[in-house]
């Protein structure tokens, strides 16, 4: 729902819009008609939510669940974790940041394999996908924002770090990796070839939300 604080625009909502335009064709295409099945379990991770939840964060995680390849268990496990660090980060609730960085302290193998697809049914979400930031509450909001200007700050090391076509989206995602992180470079690195190989098993021309955070879960399973 709206905020008291309709009006405000985050300051890099217009950054992440853009990144869609800026995408090339072949890329957007595959990420737009993927986008509900990318989108099935949103409403359904809604139910088992302790805290609030960033609604572009909990897309993020329901794209995890969207081949059936990464159990309900693991993304539940992501779930309650990343609802306990974004308490300890003196958050309102979990945004994409700290729940990408939730993923990133629970990753243990790196080992990539073409699993066998259990598609989950395709629903109508609850959640306006672009001005989702422009309907969140101010408060959470600005500390989103806070946290995505750290993002941005690293965007240039992940993309240096990235040799293969992903679009703006994840790439943003891989910097949350980076963030007050020792080996947040050396994970990054593990992390990239798992998410490029699923790209190819979907047979996609580059790596999606969707394909990232599939090679998360899989990577937490």
């Amino acid at each position: 729902m709206p905020s008291e604080g309709k009006g405000w625009v985050p300051k890099y909502a217009n950054d992440y819009v853009m990144m869609c335009t800026r995408c090339p064709k072949k890329l957007s295409d595959i990420c737009q008609e993927e986008m509900g099945i990318s989108g099935a379990c949103h409403d359904t991770l809604a139910e088992s939510e302790e805290r609030h939840w960033c609604c572009h964060a909990r897309f993020c995680l329901s794209s995890a669940l969207s081949d059936g390849t990464v159990s309900v268990d693991s993304v539940l496990k992501v779930q309650r974790y990343a609802e306990n660090k974004s308490k300890e980060q003196a958050l309102r609730g979990v945004t994409t940041v700290s729940l990408t960085e939730s993923f990133a302290d629970l990753l243990k193998n790196f080992e990539y394999r073409r699993l066998p697809e259990n598609l989950p049914e395709i629903k109508q979400i609850d959640m306006s996908h672009v001005g989702a930031c422009l309907l969140c509450n101010e408060a959470f909001g600005r500390q989103c924002e806070s946290q995505v200007e750290r993002e941005f700050q690293l965007l240039d090391k992940a993309k240096s770090l990235v040799h293969k076509l992903w679009c703006g989206h994840t790439v943003n995602a891989l910097a949350d990796i980076l963030i007050d992180r020792e080996d947040g470079e050396e994970l990054a690195r593990k992390v990239i070839p798992v998410a490029d190989q699923v790209a190819q098993e979907k047979g996609h021309p580059g790596v999606i939300t969707r394909d990232f955070f599939i090679a998360l879960g899989r990577s937490v399973s």
